[in-house]
């Protein structure tokens, strides 16, 4: 049952859960009620019933016998978002802490596959920029990140953009890299290239035939490596426009 599910999720065990689902439906009821109408069994629904009542879910009337009622679920579910929030806040700050002091080369590089993982890491490390984006993307797939680049770009984060295709969406440094034929001839793919602030950066792969993976990391060789690319690739773009195709021979394949 999904309401199972998801008020484990939130700290229930399954037998409370069912309890307080058995409770939201017929409030004022007695013990024998409850196991009744919740499928908890006898011996234990009064355990299940204090703990309950510990935690502030329902509350005992006295009596005899004694009846329980349920607290409102808009203030249980308020109180438990606001309980995790602050310790989703407080983890957040200390764990950062101690991950910066016990890490400090940060040499590790993780592995991502899918597109849909690919996608909604790739939106976290946009959102956490403070001051700068430097990506190289395809038109393809600047369609489903534009919202959020637009969004940081709109609160103050610079952002300088390779990219690759005809797209509706541009940014105020977009540099348009004029040669998509030859390169998805070359590799049969697309590649999108990010750095966020210098201290991080991700690439994913996505193949024309075969799965999207990826690799990000804050490893600083690999950081710098990735920007001076991307750089590298937007002082090609400014030569190309300045000396035309004569830039073009510069730049020919090797052989």
């Amino acid at each position: 049952m999904e309401l199972l599910e998801h008020l484990r999720q939130l700290g229930f065990t399954s037998y409370e859960a069912k309890v307080y689902i058995a409770l939201l439906k017929q409030e004022n009821a007695t013990g024998y009620e409850i196991a009744k109408l919740s499928g908890v069994p006898a011996s234990k629904i009064y355990e299940v019933l204090k703990k309950l009542q510990e935690r502030e879910v329902i509350m005992v009337l006295d009596g005899d016998p004694r009846r329980y009622i349920p607290f409102p679920p808009d203030e249980i579910l308020n109180k438990l978002k606001t309980h995790y929030l602050g310790s989703i806040d407080f983890l957040q700050e200390k764990l950062a802490e101690i991950y910066r002091r016990d890490n400090p080369d940060q040499h590790y590089i993780w592995n991502i596959s899918g597109r849909e993982n690919s996608f909604r890491k790739l939106r976290e490390m946009i959102a956490a920029a403070r001051q700068e984006i430097f990506i190289s993307v395809w038109a393809e797939e600047l369609q489903e990140i534009h919202q959020t680049l637009q969004s940081r770009e709109q609160e103050g984060v610079k952002i300088f953009m390779v990219l690759f295709g005809k797209s509706p969406y541009t940014f105020r440094r977009t540099f348009h890299h004029g040669r998509e034929h030859e390169i998805r001839q070359e590799r049969k793919a697309r590649r999108l290239a990010v750095v966020v602030d210098n201290t991080s950066m991700m690439i994913i792969n996505f193949k024309d035939e075969g799965p999207t993976t990826a690799a990000y990391t804050y490893n600083q060789g690999m950081v710098l490596l990735t920007n001076d690319y991307i750089i590298h690739d937007i002082y090609t773009i400014k030569m190309q426009q300045k000396f035309g195709q004569e830039a073009f021979s510069i730049f020919e394949k090797l052989e």
